[in-house]
């Protein structure tokens, strides 16, 4: 049976359920599960099986296998099989080849998994999340055209009515709308994400977010009040923290956007690849 071949050829070669099973990139126990007749290897799998123990396909399914021809010469030269290093994850294709060997490191939740891949499907993987990124990069500037203008825009209706209906100056209804121009290079600088003006922003809004001290008590009627008002003075203190750190947020992001976003823009043309994920 071929179960029995298997084993008898990994004794035979003084190697261990474990050694075999990182040769062929499977778990031991899918080598153990073939010695004991529970299943079999696949087509490709026996192929690498035949080829890391040096036996032919016939040998490996216990047949005869044919009567090689017989030719006399004066020397003979043997030349051994070249060493298995393992199976290729995608293709499954034995690598015999150091410079075809290739080790890929993934995690399975906390668990840290290793297999090889040969070279030609792991440059056609990268190729393959290459574009991928070019498109990512790419639908991240065109959000950065649509919402950065379609925002930009109702921001400026909302300053021309809101100036317009309190009657103020023209010069202020200008400067107003014409302010809100700051906001495109600011949301689109957002949008792109191949720049730190996001990281920035969420920075110094989080300083608004201030985690005041416990408070000491009776458990009396004048406690609970002290209590009740302490409490509700540190959330009034809290939402005015958290609102004057996130305009001030907001100005230095639009101040800085204007000089950040020419190259950002520069950049998500000429690599868009770079826009994070």
């Amino acid at each position: 049976m071929i179960s029995e071949k298997i084993k008898q050829l990994r004794e035979n070669a003084g190697m261990t359920q474990k050694t075999l099973a990182e040769k062929l990139c499977v778990s031991p126990q899918a080598v153990s599960r073939w010695e004991s007749g529970d299943t079999e290897p696949s087509a490709a799998t026996l192929d690498a099986i035949a080829t890391i123990f040096g036996v032919t396909l016939d040998e490996l399914f216990g047949r005869e296998p044919p009567k090689p021809e017989v030719v006399v010469k004066k020397e003979t030269v043997f030349t051994a099989a070249p060493a298995v290093l393992g199976v290729c994850d995608t293709c499954k294709k034995a690598i015999t080849d150091p410079g075809d060997y290739i080790t890929v490191t993934h995690y399975s939740g906390r668990t840290r998994v290793e297999s090889c891949r040969c070279k030609a499907c792991d440059e056609k993987i990268k190729e393959q999340k290459h574009r991928a990124a070019v498109a990512h990069g790419i639908e991240c500037r065109k959000r950065s055209f649509i919402w950065g203008g379609v925002i930009t825009g109702t921001l400026m209706i909302i300053a021309l009515v809101t100036t317009t209906a309190l009657n103020l100056n023209i010069g202020i209804v200008i400067g107003a709308t014409a302010g809100t121009l700051l906001f495109f290079p600011f949301l689109s600088c957002l949008f792109l994400k191949n720049n730190f003006v996001e990281d920035m922003f969420l920075g110094v809004a989080s300083f608004g977010f201030v985690r005041f001290p416990g408070l000491i008590f009776s458990l009396d009627l004048d406690g609970i009040i002290w209590l009740l008002t302490v409490k509700l003075l540190f959330w009034i203190l809290g939402f005015a923290l958290a609102i004057a750190a996130f305009l001030l947020a907001v100005v230095l992001g639009l101040v800085v956007s204007v000089f950040v976003y020419p190259y950002a823009l520069r950049k998500s043309i000429k690599y868009p690849e770079k826009a994070e994920i």
